[in-house]
């Protein structure tokens, strides 16, 4: 049997079961002076930029899990291995970070988690 779900519904129930919502606290290609911002200890404008206009770079996501608590997500491609770094320097696999927020279990990739508050 397939069972399709629409991304409001899969939005739901990660809001109902993991109590986790991310409505507007997921920026998409934030800009880079908002990225130095809180992430200024880690980063350069050079660095930032060559990211963003990278070839073998994805877009950067800027979440906010909480007031002072943000974190960045990066796919590189041509390594496949995200850059997952939070504004307290600590960075972390795609699966631990999933992990971290309890949603693991959904089978789901970080950006796919991440489109559905785009």
């Amino acid at each position: 049997m397939k069972v399709l779900i629409t991304e409001s519904k899969l939005k739901t129930f990660i809001k109902d079961k993991f109590n986790i919502d991310l409505t507007g606290r997921v920026e998409l290609d934030p800009s880079i002076y908002s990225l130095l911002n809180d992430f200024d200890f880690y980063f350069d404008y050079d660095v930032l930029r060559r990211r963003q206009l990278g070839v073998n770079y994805g877009p950067i996501y800027l979440i906010e899990l909480d007031d002072n608590h943000k974190v960045i997500y990066q796919m590189n491609y041509s390594s496949n291995n995200p850059l997952i770094l939070d504004n307290k320097g600590d960075g972390y696999e795609e699966s631990d970070f999933m992990n971290l927020l309890g949603i693991s279990a959904l089978g789901i990739t970080m950006e796919q988690f991440l489109d559905l508050y785009i």
